[in-house]
């Protein structure tokens, strides 16, 4: 109960709530970042549209196809802007390559990647996460770089295959901390997304698009480009949480959506349509894990 209290005070901020309802009653609120646990997101959205306020929610927005149509219908029918936390669009060396294939200089799209291997070791309790959050909440942000880095496509097939391979003693209870996404768009590419909870040297983020007419790489596990030779060998410097990482990426995002409430606009940033066409892969990840077999969006 006082965990609200403690972080306003923590920021030097004059109030706190333990209720939405009571935050969305303030006079001098305009905005609101939707940052709760997953499996609230959809609820607090629909509650801060109805409200007037602008959104900014964290992925996922929603857990179901039947929200994200709430959540976006909500947003709609009175106008607020919604900007969905897919960072990596904002990323320097993501935004740059996507760029780049909308200057043709990739060609038509052939075969794309996305990995996402968090840092490790890993310490969190496998018991305390949610199932299938490898899907939800870490490769979502993948199929999100694969959808926009893929301009006009569209998702036709999905095949996944998932495992507990850094805490195997939790796979009989359905944890997964591994995982392969293939996808298949109607212009003929094909995809790959991957996932793992442990990396041991470091935060590994990464993108490849491959065309006809070239190929553009996007991350770096490594801080710089630069490399320490010596008598062991060579040494380079890794990342090692998001918020170093992505400190450009969360700024951007944040930046362009206070930028549209403070003019009263629309964002420029990922929506809810976005956010429903990534949830789709999830969600169809998540069947053909169980079914182990491939799943048709078409």
């Amino acid at each position: 109960p006082g965990a609200a209290a403690a972080l306003a005070g923590k920021l030097d901020v004059d109030s706190s709530y333990t209720e939405v309802a009571d935050l969305l009653a303030h006079p001098d609120l305009d905005a609101v970042i939707i940052a709760t646990p997953a499996r609230f997101h959809t609820n607090v959205l629909v509650q801060a549209a109805e409200a007037g306020k602008a959104i900014f929610c964290e992925k996922p927005m929603a857990l179901t196809l039947e929200d994200a149509d709430r959540a976006i219908a909500a947003a709609r029918a009175v106008s607020v802007p919604l900007q969905v936390g897919f960072n990596r669009r904002w990323d320097q060396a993501f935004s740059e390559g996507r760029a780049a294939i909308d200057a043709g200089k990739v060609g038509a799209p052939q075969l794309l990647r996305s990995l996402t291997r968090d840092p490790g070791p890993f310490g969190a309790d496998p018991a305390k996460i949610p199932q299938w959050t490898i899907f939800y909440e870490t490769l979502i942000h993948d199929f999100d770089t694969l959808l926009w880095l893929n301009p006009n496509a569209k998702p036709i097939e999905v095949m996944a295959v998932a495992d507990a391979l850094v805490r195997p003693d939790f796979r009989d209870k359905g944890f997964h901390d591994t995982a392969v996404v293939t996808i298949r768009f109607d212009n003929g590419s094909i995809a790959v997304a991957e996932a793992n909870f442990c990396a041991m040297y470091g935060y590994d983020i990464r993108g490849e698009v491959f065309g006809s007419g070239g190929m553009v790489t996007m991350g770096d596990v490594r801080r710089s480009s630069m490399t320490l030779f010596d008598k062991d060998g060579t040494t380079n410097d890794t990342w090692r949480r998001d918020t170093e990482h992505f400190v450009h990426g969360y700024t951007a995002q944040l930046a362009s959506f206070v930028r549209a409430v403070r003019r009263g606009e629309m964002t420029e940033g990922p929506g809810g349509a976005d956010a429903r066409n990534a949830l789709a892969i999830a969600l169809a990840c998540i069947e053909s894990v169980s079914k182990k077999a491939p799943v048709s969006l078409r």
